[in-house]
C-alpha cells in the first residue's frame, strides 16, 4: 500500500465496527468508503454486521 491513507481490512473492520456505536470522522469515512469499494471481503463483512445489528434488534425487542 502506497497510500498513507489506504486502510487495511483489519482496520477497516475496526471501523465498520465503531461506526455500528459511533459517528466516525470524516477521514474515516472517506477511507472506509474507499476501501469498501475495492474490498469485496469488506463489503460482504459489513453486510454480516448489518444482518446481525438487524436480529440483535429484533430480539431485543420481543424482549420487552
Amino acid at each position: 500500500m502506497s497510500d498513507a491513507t489506504e486502510l487495511s481490512c483489519k482496520e477497516a473492520a475496526r471501523l465498520m465496527s465503531k461506526r455500528q456505536d459511533a459517528a466516525l470522522t470524516e477521514d474515516e469515512q472517506e477511507n472506509l468508503k474507499n476501501h469498501l469499494y475495492d474490498c469485496l471481503s469488506c463489503r460482504r463483512f459489513e453486510q454480516q454486521l448489518g444482518f446481525l445489528r438487524q436480529l440483535a434488534e429484533r430480539y431485543r425487542g420481543e424482549a420487552t
